[in-house]
């Protein structure tokens, strides 16, 4: 039933397949950093942390 009305949907258009793409390449994206953020060790977490507070002195304008 579900297939039926999705292949006739997306057989009106094809470009109508292009957000459900996305979709997915928006979800693997998603899904790896959120694994590569997990499996980091705290000395890298500490480290990408410390980036916010290193160089403190303003930028020179002009």
């Amino acid at each position: 039933m579900t297939g039926f009305m999705a292949r006739e949907f997306f057989g009106a258009s094809p470009i109508l397949i292009l957000p459900v793409v996305a979709l997915v390449l928006f979800a693997v994206v998603f899904v790896a950093l959120a694994v590569r953020a997990a499996r980091m060790d705290r000395g890298e977490v500490h480290d990408h942390a410390q980036l916010a507070l290193q160089g403190d002195q303003e930028a020179p304008r002009g």
